[in-house]
Parts: C-alpha cells; sequence; structure tokens
C-alpha cells in the first residue's frame, strides 16, 4: 500500500522542525568556535607567559625555586640570606659562555661557601636546567626561576640587572645591597678579585 501523503498541517510541522534543527545546530556550531577561539586566546597567552607571582627587582628579587630551596617555601628571596654577601650568578643551559665560567665558580664556591651564599638564576632557559650546574658541580647552591619579562623562558631580574648578554653576575653585601656586577663570563682571578674588592673576603 503506498505511503499515505502528510496534510499541509503535518508538513508545516515538519519543516518547522527542520528549521529548529538547522537553527541548533547553527548555535552549537557558533558556540564551538567561540570556546576554540578563547582557548587558543588563552593557550597564546600562556605561551607568551602570563606574569607571575614574584618580584623581580634588583633590591628585593622574590623568586620561584628551580632547586635547593633555603627554607622550603617554593621561594627563593634575596631577603634570607641576609647576614652574609651573596654572589647572584645566572645561566642557562645553551649559554655556552656560562659552561666557560662555571668551573671558575666552582673552585670558589667550594672554598668559600662558609663566608658567602652563592646562588643560581636559571633564566631564559629552553633546554635542561639542570645538566649544566650538574656538570660542574655547583647543583648544590640555590637555584632560583627567572620570572616575566619579555623573552622566552623567563628574564624578568636579568632585565633589571641590565640585561646585557649572559651570564650576569651580581654581587650583594651582607645587608642585601647590590654592590657590583659582571656581565659576561669570568675567570677565577677576576672572581677572587671582585670578592675580595667587594667583599673583603680573600
Amino acid at each position: 500500500m503506498a505511503n499515505k501523503k502528510p496534510s499541509r498541517a503535518e508538513q508545516k510541522r515538519l519543516a518547522a522542525e527542520a528549521r529548529a534543527r538547522k537553527a541548533r545546530n547553527q548555535w552549537i556550531l557558533v558556540i564551538g568556535v567561540g570556546v576554540l577561539v578563547i582557548g587558543g586566546v588563552l593557550g597564546y597567552a600562556v605561551w607568551q607567559g602570563l606574569p607571575e607571582d614574584g618580584d623581580t627587582s634588583v633590591a628585593a628579587w622574590d623568586l620561584p625555586v628551580r632547586d635547593n630551596d633555603p627554607d622550603g617555601d617554593g621561594r627563593i628571596t634575596l631577603a634570607e640570606f641576609e647576614g652574609k654577601p651573596v654572589v647572584l650568578n645566572f645561566y642557562a643551559d645553551w649559554c655556552s659562555a656560562c659552561r666557560a665560567e662555571l668551573p671558575a665558580f666552582s673552585a670558589v664556591s667550594s672554598e668559600l661557601r662558609d663566608d658567602i651564599h652563592f646562588v643560581h638564576v636559571n633564566s631564559q632557559e629552553s633546554g635542561n636546567w639542570r645538566s649544566l650546574v650538574e656538570e660542574f658541580g655547583t647543583d648544590w647552591w640555590p637555584i632560583a626561576r627567572d620570572i616575566n619579562g619579555p623573552r622566552g623562558g623567563g628574564s624578568g631580574l636579568w632585565d633589571s640587572l641590565g640585561g646585557r648578554g649572559m651570564p650576569i653576575t651580581a654581587f650583594y653585601d651582607a645587608e642585601g645591597r647590590l654592590t657590583s656586577t659582571i656581565n659576561g663570563a669570568t675567570d677565577e682571578s677576576g672572581l677572587r678579585s671582585r670578592i675580595a674588592n667587594d667583599f673583603g673576603i680573600t
């Protein structure tokens, strides 16, 4: 038996339902695209580096820990080293000049560790942050991670200290005052000379 042709009213109802389904599907598509766009924007922002909590000022830095946290609170700050001078050395795995100077820092820090706090800041990192300091035996130092700044991998404190090449080494007296900086690599003689001049320690 042949199918009965839908009445005009039934045809209108079916057409209305089809239009409603189409409109609903269009809204689902619009919402889905919107979610993807918002997710992409947020993902791009994260990739670019959203500002992290901390302080990258020269006089009061407060950075997240990479390793060897003195206070066990996930932060490494200038204030916690008050009472002894601080040698703050920046490095990155890709930095050949950092590699060249680390044997000098290893020797001097091992000798003067009772008199001076030696601290690393891993800045603008794009590789394995641990391998270089392990290779040269300075992985016992507290290691902070640089944050914020316009460069990938974090560079806020590096920028605050002048941001001219890598590495930078900053010297702070026992009251936490910046006494001098070395821009670029130094050797053992240069490091010892700066410590003697700034801190009176030989």
